[in-house]
């Protein structure tokens, strides 16, 4: 099972212009581009930050541990310019507050009214290598240059770095263009959440997000250069940032029923046209062979349910972009099953309202794939 959160604020730091506030542009960005002599590197950071009281809120209703869970943060490319064939984006996690502020690149006058490459807040700058602050008995410090942020960091990096290695894929390409690059971000972030939720060494640590920028590496590396824009809270799309929560909720009890023959099945759910956004749906799957026989203990064979295998799966995508809103997945996504029928949980919460989004099935069967890609859609509405 799963529940969709989006970003609480976000907003990018700019080193060409440090102390421009970009708190409701429409994209973040990562990379460098040459600054306006034309000759210097430039970088640019982002920073975005969730709600961990609405994560500890869903935690409580499903009665699950943050341990039970998987945390991965998605962002959205709009668009890509010059990047190297291989390179590496690492996502810190903050160590200081920071305000968005109201500020956009292309104002005609420059706010600084929040966050910037030179301050976290108005008039307070990012916390220096020199001023390092330790987590109580934690061995996690705050670190930095001064500039462009400051994270977490310490004796360990596990619950302080996410990198994702992008390259081109080699492929059958007629046109060369920047959707080559797989620059769309999934990264797993888990640890960073129970660190915010559970606190580390016995001492809470506070949420402030994540910092995404190019590795050390390929920041301080001349030859790499390019930047990749994501789509923003501010966007007004359906690609804003989000944290997707996963659990496995599923159950497999077949009671009376009798599995399918997947050499010859058909499938129907009970989905309604429409849901609210703040609805948490059970959504049956009614399975039967196609081409049931009558026999003298059943007379309507058309009207016998039957389970679909325990390896099944579900996503869901949306109807109008065939953008996948959640990929399959073998534990997040499995098909669960009761003494009537296979069914899944859906949670509204998280989906974007007035949009209609549909549900296709993959049934595995020993080393057989199929999959069931009937029109089973639904319209999530305010």
């Amino acid at each position: 099972m799963f529940r969709i959160f989006y970003s609480q604020k976000d907003a990018i730091l700019y080193e060409g212009i440090p102390e421009t506030n970009t708190g409701i542009d429409e994209v973040l960005e990562i990379g460098k581009r040459y600054g306006t002599d034309g000759e210097t590197l430039k970088k640019s950071r982002s920073v975005i930050k969730f709600d961990m009281n609405e994560i500890s809120g869903s935690l409580s209703k499903y009665n699950k541990s943050v341990n039970d869970c998987k945390f991965l943060l998605k962002l959205y490319t709009t668009n890509a310019t010059s990047l190297p064939t291989s390179y590496t984006i690492t996502t810190n996690v903050l160590g200081q507050d920071w305000d968005n502020g109201t500020g956009y690149l292309n104002s005609e006058n420059i706010i600084e009214n929040g966050v910037t490459w030179n301050y976290a807040k108005s008039g307070s700058n990012w916390i220096s290598g020199s001023q390092n602050i330790q987590f109580g008995s934690s061995s996690f410090y705050i670190v930095g240059s001064g500039k462009g942020g400051s994270w977490l960091s310490g004796s360990s990096n596990t619950a302080t770095y996410y990198d994702q290695t992008f390259s081109i894929e080699n492929g059958f390409i007629n046109n060369v263009s920047e959707s080559l690059q797989p620059t769309d971000i999934h990264i797993n972030v888990t640890d960073a959440v129970k660190m915010w939720i559970s606190g580390s060494g016995g001492q809470s640590i506070a949420n402030h997000g994540f910092l995404l920028r190019f590795s050390d590496a390929d920041e301080s590396n001349g030859n790499v250069l390019g930047y990749i824009r994501y789509f923003s809270r501010d966007s007004h799309t359906v690609y804003v940032p989000r944290l997707i929560m996963y659990w496995d909720n599923s159950t497999f009890t077949t009671g009376s029923l009798t599995a399918v023959n997947t050499e010859s099945y058909i499938t129907y759910c009970n989905i309604k046209e429409q849901y609210k956004d703040n609805e948490v749906a059970k959504i049956r799957i009614y399975s039967r062979d196609k081409y049931p026989r009558k026999s003298p203990t059943n007379l309507f064979p058309y009207q016998t349910v039957k389970y679909l295998p325990s390896a099944s799966y579900y996503t869901v995508l949306d109807a109008a972009t065939d953008e996948t809103i959640i990929p399959y997945d073998n534990i997040y996504t499995k098909i669960s099953c009761d003494s009537t029928s296979s069914f899944i949980h859906l949670d509204f919460n998280g989906f974007m309202p007035e949009r209609r989004y549909r549900l296709e099935f993959k049934i595995v069967d020993g080393f057989t794939e199929q999959y069931v890609t009937d029109s089973v859609y639904f319209k999530v509405v305010r």
